[in-house]
């Protein structure tokens, strides 16, 4: 094989002096995205806000309107003052259950269901972080959207099977099908593996939008652990039978 000329080694450095430049241009370009990406969000939030804000204020009288501007500047903390938020899933379940038929009504009723929760990178960039300490704890409230209902109707009394055809009203029940379709869960951790949660005796059907979960602690979570309470000890599993009544569709 001939040794490399002079001019060989001085195309090599030429090469590398561009790669290294490219290097740099695609580093750039991926914090310009990710800033333009933050900007997007931060501006799609308030002008929903805003939207909202105007549907409410279009029936007050003109005196009590504001400007779309003011309304804009404004729009962020009135929503949160109103109770108007816009959620975000921080991941979806990936669950033993493919659909609703099938799926147990409360997570007591089938203990050896599994599932799995993936932190979305959009929330955090670091979803692992998030998620540190969390194995202290042997349960967890999860928070979901019945994103399967089929409809958004409700009605202030419903038939809950438990009850055998008899109506009650809507908040004495667990139905799906309420004002806002939120869903309360109590699943155990199994582990923590990096940015996912393995769960089990879960109640939730694959795909399902996790909103927040929050740890269980049965010091506060426990009507048997406050003062002047019974001195019996009930796990979590005994304690959600009784207290809860069996969800309803």
């Amino acid at each position: 094989m001939p040794p490399l000329c002079e001019s060989c080694f001085d195309h090599v450095d030429k090469l590398n002096q561009q790669v290294s430049v490219m290097r740099k241009e695609i580093k750039n370009l991926r914090q310009m995205l990710e800033n333009a990406v933050k900007s997007h969000r931060k501006y799609m939030t308030s002008l929903l806000s805003a939207v909202s804000n105007v549907s409410q204020g279009d029936n007050q009288p003109p005196y009590q309107q504001q400007s779309l501007s003011e309304k804009t500047e404004m729009a962020p903390n009135v929503s949160l003052e109103q109770g108007t938020i816009q959620t975000v899933p921080i991941g979806y379940i990936r669950s033993c259950f493919s659909a609703k038929n099938g799926t147990p009504r409360q997570p007591t009723v089938c203990g050896h269901s599994r599932a799995t929760l993936c932190i979305q990178p959009s929330v955090f960039n670091n979803p692992d972080q998030a998620l540190m300490g969390l194995e202290q704890f042997s349960h967890v409230w999860v928070i979901f959207l019945f994103h399967k209902n089929g409809h958004l109707s409700y009605k202030p009394k419903v038939k809950p099977p438990r009850l055998n055809g008899q109506r009650v009203g809507l908040y004495s029940t667990r139905t799906p099908h309420r004002p806002n379709a939120l869903g309360l869960t109590l699943a155990r951790v199994d582990k923590i593996v990096g940015d996912t949660v393995h769960l089990s005796g879960i109640d939730m059907i694959d795909g399902t939008p996790v909103l927040d979960i929050k740890p269980y602690i049965s010091d506060y979570d426990s009507p048997l652990s406050r003062p002047g309470a019974e001195p019996y000890q009930m796990d979590v599993g005994q304690l959600e039978t009784a207290a809860a009544p069996q969800d309803e569709s």
